[in-house]
């Protein structure tokens, strides 16, 4: 799965509001209640919308178009250098159209926030009848890829990487309503996931102020995480922040069992299953969850906003609480057990070739000899992963174009699990992006060799500096 920073409002819905007012029989059965409904541009008939700038273009005056990063039905986000300040960034892109709020409110609301788990806007521009906001280039992936990639192998998150997630989004929920705004689109898509441990709640196309959050004639959001009284246009005066903190129980509902609280197979009988149905147990499809975290979840997926937790600090703390209440710690829970020192060099190599895994073989043992090396070969990049959880290598060998997951995707679930913080980790590849290069530095991968003429030779200027005693050159 590429590394991308959010695609703006993807899978949100506008639609017009009312409990008599939920979309006809047609819509409702035509169009799966899944995340991935763009319910916009189909009422709007633009499927796939044009793009609003093309490769090399070059944007107000200084920012050079690297390409398109994700679309949604209100906004683009494309990747740009700014060659003024010489560096990578987002521009998220939009024709102004109503209903849909404005680019450049969600530009001003980001503009009075700084927090780690919300996103940094650099400016605001116009170019060619086009608003863009100017923003942080977010390296990693979605929180809503992570699940994806563990529901595939038929696991879970784990509790301790959950809770801290969870907390973070609820920590950056808290700026966002202090200063009296409601995000309205809490989801795991617009959640990232940073190589070097960020958690960054994106997308505020739909935010709007709580005087303003009463606002009528249209309904926004996207259905798995809508609340009751928004589906029913009933949102009170100041009861925005109320509506976040249900997206935000919907979406730990789903981080704890792998499935959004509600399932249906129409938005008509999804909205309904919201606004009547009882919340579900997480404890009864997760038997290890907590008491306590099962209760929150469900105080947060109340009907009646006065039930639900009153405010997204208060909800941080709680989350504190039960994390440091877990029995174990996560990373003792989830350590290897460190090779054993007997002066031989536990080596992994990760490399989907054959012919270059008996390469690279061959070169470490002319380093090192044959007699001082423990060699170990993954495949792919759950192979490797799972050899890192039996043991954890003194040394890493990781090539960063595989089968399954790649390598980056490897590196960052072996730093997100807290596996091998003292084994050394060297990325090989015939053909890194600087993109790539940026990654291995955030997740602390600080040694890179490329693959082809010359390898040996880089591989000993990069290996002997950090294994001398080991080596046969030293």
């Amino acid at each position: 799965m590429p590394a991308r920073p959010g695609a703006g409002t993807e899978g949100s819905t506008v639609l017009p509001a009312g409990p008599t007012q939920l979309p006809p029989s047609g819509l409702g059965d035509s169009l799966p209640a899944t995340r991935e409904t763009p319910v916009d541009d189909a009422v709007n008939g633009q499927e796939h919308p044009q793009p609003l700038f093309e490769v090399d273009e070059m944007v107000a005056g200084h920012f050079r178009v690297l390409g398109q990063l994700g679309r949604g039905g209100m906004a683009q986000v494309w990747e740009a250098k700014d060659l003024e300040l010489d560096r990578r960034v987002a521009l998220k892109a939009a024709r102004p159209r109503p209903p849909v709020p404005p680019l450049r409110k969600e530009a001003r609301a980001l503009a009075a926030f700084q927090h780690p788990s919300l996103v940094t806007v650099y400016g605001l521009g116009h170019h060619e009848g086009i608003d863009f906001i100017v923003m942080e280039r977010i390296f990693g992936v979605s929180l809503a890829e992570r699940l994806e990639e563990r529901r595939s192998r038929g696991r879970q998150l784990e509790l301790s990487a959950a809770l801290e997630v969870l907390t973070a989004i609820a920590a950056g929920l808290a700026v966002v309503h202090r200063s009296g705004l409601a995000h309205r689109d809490v989801k795991p898509e617009n959640v990232m996931l940073t190589p070097d441990g960020r958690v960054v709640l994106m997308d505020f196309g739909l935010v709007l102020p709580e005087y303003d959050s009463t606002l009528r004639g249209f309904v926004a959001g996207s259905p798995p995480y809508m609340a009751p009284e928004t589906l029913a246009d009933r949102v009170g005066m100041g009861g925005g922040q109320l509506v976040d903190v249900y997206a935000l129980g919907a979406t730990a509902f789903e981080m704890l069992t792998g499935r959004a609280p509600f399932v249906a197979p129409s938005l008509n009988e999804l909205f309904v299953m919201h606004m009547e149905a009882p919340a579900p147990s997480v404890r009864d499809l997760r038997a290890d969850c907590p008491p306590a975290l099962d209760e929150l979840v469900g105080e947060m997926l109340e009907k009646d906003p006065a039930r639900r937790p009153q405010s997204a600090q208060g909800i941080a703390w709680q989350l504190r609480g039960i994390a440091a209440r877990l029995d174990t710690p996560r990373r003792a829970a989830s350590q290897p057990p460190p090779a054993p020192d007997t002066g031989i060099l536990d080596v992994l190599v990760v490399e989907d070739d054959d012919a270059l895994a008996r390469v690279e073989a061959f070169y470490l043992e002319q380093l090192f000899g044959r007699e001082r090396l423990l060699l170990r070969r993954a495949r792919d990049g759950e192979e490797a992963v799972a050899a890192v959880r039996q043991r954890a290598p003194d040394l890493l060998l990781l090539d960063l174009h595989l089968p399954k997951l790649n390598g980056i995707e490897v590196g960052m679930q072996i730093r997100g699990d807290g596996l091998a913080p003292d084994t050394k980790f060297v990325a090989v590849s015939a053909g890194a992006q600087e993109s790539d290069l940026q990654l291995l530095h955030l997740l602390g991968f600080h040694h890179f060799v490329p693959k082809g003429e010359g390898m040996q030779e880089r591989l000993a200027e990069v290996l002997i500096p950090l294994f001398p005693e080991l080596s046969s050159r030293g």
